[in-house]
């Protein structure tokens, strides 16, 4: 069983997904040559995060489809806020266009409407921010989409 991780210049990779989320987390950051020391992320091609980081203990064959296509993300974490930002680290507008960076502001609520992430209440789920990457990462990247975590 293996997954296609889409990254770069229109870079694939195959991973076996029989191991532990953790695991498979460390190979693809080193195969994908991402050398920053923040954490990574999968969506598959309609932007649908994977939410592996929440489950690193468990096996990748249990939240991932065999043969499924994913875009690697750079997640960076704000220490001023709880907003948790999605880069998608592949350039290729084919996959990575506004379709795909609205499904990823999405994430964790995809029920929002559109009006709501827009409001400027304090309950709101989400909001979606297309930023330049930070020159610190290695790999080219596309937009990035800021996403405040659902709250259980």
């Amino acid at each position: 069983m293996f997954i296609t991780v889409l990254y770069g210049d229109s870079e694939e990779l195959l991973f076996n997904i029989n191991c532990k989320v953790q695991l498979l987390l460390e190979s693809i950051k080193n195969l994908c040559h991402y050398e920053n020391e923040g954490d990574i992320e999968l969506a598959d091609d309609s932007g649908q995060v994977k939410n592996l980081l929440e489950n690193q203990q468990r096996y990748a064959s249990e939240i991932l489809g065999e043969r499924e296509t994913l875009v690697l993300l750079a997640v960076t974490r704000s220490p001023d806020s709880p907003d948790v930002i999605f880069t998608p680290l592949l350039n290729d507008d084919s996959i990575v266009n506004a379709k795909f960076l609205a499904k990823l502001g999405n994430w964790g609520d995809s029920k929002v409407s559109s009006r709501k992430l827009k409001s400027k209440k304090s309950n709101r789920k989400g909001t979606v921010v297309i930023s330049t990457p930070p020159e610190a990462v290695t790999v080219k990247q596309g937009p990035s989409v800021r996403r405040r975590p659902v709250k259980p």
